[in-house]
C-alpha cells in the first residue's frame, strides 16, 4: 500500500469550500483514505467517485454526494497516484459496471483512441487490452473501462500495426503501439469473434439440427450472442425454428404463459434471443422472448412489451424471485427465470397521440434499445426491477453505482412497468391482467405496477 502526501479541498454541492488542509492518502482495493493533519479523516469507496478530472497536476473527484474533492501538491508522485487510483478503481468498476467475466487473455499493453461516429477522437491514452468471452475490454490508465461487445463489431481494419474496430453505431476504437504482441492481439480478437459466432451457431443448430449450415449461419448472424430477433425474420429463413422453440418452452414448463402472451401479441413481431450464461456450462443457455402486446379491439400496439425468459439447463433467478415464487404454494418451475417483465416503449403521455405508423417505428426503436441495453448489462435482470428503497441496502451498492454510470440501465429502469412472478398459472395470469390494466390507465411515467397496490 503506497502513501502519498498532498493537499486537499472539499467543496459541497454548491461549490462552497467546506474543508481544506494537508493530508496523507492511501489506496487499497476498495478505498481511498485521507489522513488529515489536525482534522477528521476522509474515507471514500471507489464507488463514491462518479468521475475523475486531472489537469495542471490537480485532481478533482466528483462524488455521488454531489461534493467535489480536489487533490493537489502531489509533486513527483502525481503520476503514480493517478495511475494507482485509476487502476484500483477500474478493477472494482468491472464488477460494479456489470462487465465482470473471466478473461480469456489479458495483459496486452497498447495505446488507444476512441472515435465518435463523426471520426472525432473523444479520448486517448495508454491502456491494457483484455479479451473476454463476450467483449473486448480496454482498460485505460487514465480513464474508465471501455467494453466493446463482439456482437456489435461491424468492421476490423489491420494496417501499419494498428487495429481499428468499428461497431454498428459507427463508434471506433483504434489500438496501436502494441509492439511485439501485435500479431497475438490480432489473433486473440479474431479467435474471440469466431468463438462467439460458433457459440451462436451451436445454439441454433441444437434447436434445428436438420437445417442446412447456410441457414444456421444466416440465422446466427441475426442473433449474435443473445440479440433478440423478430419471428418474421427468422421464419423467412427457417419454417421449423419457431415450432422447435415452442417445444423448448414446453420443456421449460412455460408453455401456458407463452401461449397467453402470444394470444395478446403481434405474433410476427415477437422476438427471441439465445445467450450463453456468463459462467458457461455452469449457467447453461438463456433464452429470452419479447412479446409486443396489442389492443384486442383495435389490434394496435398498446405500448406494452412482455419479456419472458427461461434456462432449461439451470435455474437462473434472483433470491428475491425464488422467495416470492415459493410463497405462491406451488413449486417454482425449475427452468423459468422466476418472473415475466413488462416494459413500455414510449412515454405514457405521448402514446395517445401516436399514429399506427408511428407505433411500428417506436417498436423498432425499443427492440434496438433493449437489445443494446441487455447486452451492455450482460443480461442481468435484478438491477432493472429493484425499487429505490431496495437499492438503499448495502448488498445492492454495486447496482446503485451501475445505475448512476450506465445510461442504458437507466433507460431500462425508466421503461420498466413491473413484473409478474411465476407461481400458480391462475395467479400469474391475474397479475398480468392487473398489470396491463394499470399500464393502460396510468399517465405518469414514474409509476410502477406493484402487486397488491391495484
Amino acid at each position: 500500500m503506497m502513501e502519498f502526501a498532498l493537499n486537499y479541498k472539499l467543496y459541497d454541492s454548491e461549490s462552497n469550500l467546506r474543508n481544506e488542509g494537508e493530508a496523507r492518502a492511501t489506496l487499497d482495493e476498495k478505498y481511498l483514505a485521507l489522513t488529515v493533519m489536525f482534522g477528521e479523516p476522509i474515507l471514500l469507496a471507489y464507488t463514491d467517485i462518479l468521475g475523475i478530472s486531472d489537469q495542471d497536476y490537480k485532481i478533482d473527484l466528483f462524488l455521488t454526494s454531489k461534493e467535489r474533492l480536489n487533490l493537489s501538491d502531489l509533486g513527483y508522485q502525481y503520476e503514480d497516484f493517478l495511475f494507482q487510483l485509476y487502476k484500483l478503481r477500474n478493477e472494482l468498476m468491472l464488477k460494479y459496471l456489470l462487465m465482470e467475466e473471466a478473461p480469456i487473455q489479458a495483459g496486452f499493453e497498447a495505446q488507444y483512441a476512441m472515435l465518435d461516429p463523426k471520426g472525432q477522437i473523444t479520448q486517448t491514452g495508454n491502456c491494457e487490452i483484455r479479451f473476454y468471452e463476450s467483449a473486448l475490454l480496454v482498460l485505460p490508465q487514465k480513464n474508465e473501462p471501455i467494453r466493446f461487445p463482439y456482437c456489435y463489431v461491424s468492421n476490423i481494419s489491420k494496417e501499419d500495426y494498428k487495429l481499428t474496430i468499428t461497431d454498428e453505431f459507427s463508434e471506433k476504437v483504434r489500438l496501436d503501439r502494441i509492439g511485439q504482441n501485435f500479431d497475438a492481439v490480432a489473433k486473440a480478437l479474431s479467435d474471440a469473434l469466431n468463438k462467439m459466432n460458433f457459440r451462436t451457431q451451436q445454439n441454433i443448430k441444437e434447436l434445428i439440427p436438420e437445417d442446412t449450415p447456410i441457414t444456421i449461419s444466416k440465422i446466427a448472424a441475426l442473433m449474435k450472442d443473445g440479440r433478440a430477433t423478430r419471428r418474421k425474420e427468422i421464419e423467412q429463413l427457417s419454417s421449423d425454428f419457431w415450432r422447435r422453440l415452442t417445444k423448448k418452452m414446453d420443456g421449460a414448463g412455460i408453455t401456458t404463459e407463452c401461449e397467453f402472451l402470444n394470444s395478446l401479441s403481434a405474433k410476427d413481431e415477437n422476438c427471441v434471443g439465445i445467450k450463453r450464461g456468463l459462467m458457461g456450462n455452469l449457467t447453461g443457455t438463456y433464452t429470452w422472448l419479447l412479446f409486443p402486446l396489442v389492443d384486442g379491439a383495435t389490434k394496435r400496439f398498446c405500448n406494452t412489451i412482455a419479456l419472458e425468459a427461461f434456462n432449461s439447463e439451470n435455474r437462473e433467478q434472483s433470491d428475491s424471485e425464488t422467495e416470492e415464487a415459493n410463497q405462491n404454494q406451488e413449486d417454482q418451475k425449475p427452468a423459468t427465470t422466476g418472473a415475466t417483465y413488462f416494459f413500455r416503449a414510449i412515454s405514457r403521455k405521448e402514446y395517445p397521440q401516436t399514429k399506427d405508423e408511428d407505433s411500428t417505428n417506436q417498436l423498432d426503436s425499443f427492440i434496438k434499445n433493449i437489445n443494446r441495453s441487455m447486452i451492455e448489462i450482460n443480461f442481468r435482470r435484478e438491477p432493472i426491477y429493484l425499487t429505490e428503497n431496495q437499492l438503499e441496502s448495502t448488498e445492492y451498492a454495486q447496482y446503485r453505482f451501475a445505475i448512476a454510470k450506465i445510461p442504458s440501465l437507466k433507460t431500462l429502469r425508466d421503461l420498466f412497468v413491473g413484473r409478474a412472478i411465476h407461481g400458480s398459472q391462475e395467479q400469474w395470469k391475474a397479475d398480468v391482467t392487473s398489470l396491463l390494466a394499470f399500464n393502460t390507465k396510468s399517465i405518469d411515467d414514474n409509476e410502477k405496477w406493484i402487486k397488491g397496490d391495484q
